[in-house]
């Protein structure tokens, strides 16, 4: 993800976010800024609604971005282990057990689907 679309998920993220804690803490006053714009009072439940959902929505390709970005710095880190890895014979599956069991990784859920999104991103590498 470049930097410019970050700030602009950013930016949408948290002006939404403003709004929608605006209409969630002023829904039916009349004397809100959003008459102007939803004249019934009545209206401003789901325009707290809809901005929450946004703010939810955008919220999960933030830390999709983060995620992705995250295993890409860790190939990258270890571009030269994996190459050596791999001429040696070693599949992608070991080589992610190995890089989660030098980073402290155990089992558990969060290690087999840190593992399966490992192995995903070694097999884009080359």
């Amino acid at each position: 993800m470049n930097s410019f679309f970050k700030f602009i998920l950013y930016f949408l993220m948290i002006s939404i976010g403003l709004l929608a804690m605006y209409s969630i803490l002023n829904a039916g006053n009349p004397k809100s800024f959003l008459r102007e714009f939803v004249p019934n009072p009545r209206h401003d439940v789901y325009v707290a609604l809809g901005t929450s959902l946004l703010v939810f929505i955008l919220g999960f390709f933030v830390f999709y971005g983060r995620d992705r970005e995250g295993f890409q710095q860790i190939i990258q880190l270890n571009d030269g282990k994996i190459r050596s890895l791999r001429k040696k014979g070693i599949s992608d599956d070991e080589i992610a057990e190995s890089i989660l069991s030098a980073m402290g990784g155990r089992g558990g859920y969060r290690y087999k689907m840190a593992k399966k999104k490992l192995v995903v991103y070694l097999s884009s590498f080359t």
